[in-house]
């Protein structure tokens, strides 16, 4: 533990740096090892029928892993939506936020300190797929009624006021107030955030066990698939002609 201190009190390292010193003579990575080993290693052997490359087992183990990850990860992902997310969108359906005139504040609904919901609101893609902004609309609509202007038939002209009014659009990107700013969520998009922020079938309970039964699925696979390639040598040796 002190060592972890000494180490982040040198000077002349970046951070990542200083954390990838650490990770070299660290428990955490003779543990990871060990367990990289003993349970997520493929060894293939020599077979009659085929060969493999001697670094066909590095290379079956990598791509075993890597959707063990991706498949934790995607769980993750659709918790996060459905039960951090899928609170606010669940809060707006109850309250009947589904026009301008109904929208509301985060105070008034409850969410005004949640800092991951003001920002997925601001940066965010899955809220502001179904989530719309009151004031973010109007200020589109003002935007695009102060930059209508009449375009020259010079063709230079044209492309130049292209560019200048795409300029603009990206440089007043809206950014809500969250003390005023009301949400809502447009009838026509009612279902699709029904069912895409539906708590069912998701929690974090459940991102526990898929991760336990991943990882386990992801050792079993690495210590068996060099017995599936005994097995299938064994068939062409007794079906081959």
């Amino acid at each position: 533990m002190f060592g972890i201190f000494a180490l982040f009190s040198e000077s002349g390292l970046s951070f990542w740096e200083r954390i990838a010193a650490w990770y070299q003579n660290s428990v955490l990575k003779e543990l990871l090892t060990y367990f990289g080993d003993r349970y997520f290693s493929v060894e293939f052997g020599v077979y009659e029928n085929f060969s493999v490359s001697a670094t066909a087992g590095t290379t079956a183990r990598n791509i075993i892993l890597a959707f063990a990850a991706g498949l934790i990860i995607a769980s993750i992902m659709t918790a996060y939506t459905r039960t951090g997310l899928g609170g606010f969108v669940r809060k707006l359906l109850k309250e009947e936020c589904v026009s301008p005139e109904s929208a509301k504040t985060l105070i008034e609904l409850g969410y005004f300190r949640s800092t991951m919901i003001r920002r997925e609101l601001t940066r965010g893609s899955s809220l502001r797929m179904v989530v719309r902004c009151r004031e973010e609309e109007e200020s589109i609509a003002a935007d695009a009624k102060d930059t209508e202007v009449s375009v020259p038939q010079n063709d230079d002209c044209t492309t130049k006021n292209i560019k200048r009014a795409s300029k603009t659009t990206s440089e007043n990107y809206y950014r809500p107030n969250f003390l005023t700013a009301h949400f809502y969520i447009p009838e026509d998009l009612r279902y699709r955030a029904e069912v895409r922020f539906d708590q069912k079938g998701s929690g974090w309970g459940l991102v526990v066990l898929i991760a336990v039964l991943t990882v386990v699925a992801a050792a079993v696979l690495c210590w068996f698939l060099p017995d599936v390639l005994v097995l299938a040598d064994n068939l062409i040796s007794v079906f081959a002609p």
